[in-house]
């Protein structure tokens, strides 16, 4: 999401981790949305047979786990990384002679 849209005009932190937890569940819905009509529309034009429909199933769910292994291949790693970059802070120096130090997250500087 951040190579389209940057994530700091995105809201929250919060609202970031949301989307970046969020949507790659939200692609395998959609892919497994358009395999299901695209199985019912093979099936609604066939002469519906009851074997037919039977191996339509399985094809569509193979498909579909298919389609879910390589989204989360491909998208896990981006997905882990912005979730963990949540925690990850940074200490600065604030005053040297006090010793005042303040922590802030890395992906977001403006949460202390």
């Amino acid at each position: 999401l951040g190579l389209a849209y940057p994530n700091a005009c995105i809201g929250s932190m919060r609202d970031r981790i949301l989307i970046a937890a969020l949507w790659p569940i939200a692609a395998i819905m959609l892919g497994g949305t358009a395999l299901a009509c695209y199985a019912l529309t093979e099936w609604l034009l066939s002469d519906r047979t009851e074997n037919l429909r039977r191996g339509l199933i399985r094809n569509a769910q193979s498909r579909l786990l298919y389609l879910a292994i390589i989204v989360a291949y491909l998208l896990l790693p981006s997905v882990s990384r912005a979730i963990f970059k949540a925690k990850q802070c940074e200490s600065y120096d604030i005053n040297v002679f006090s010793g005042e130090i303040r922590s802030y997250l890395v992906a977001d500087l403006k949460v202390l």
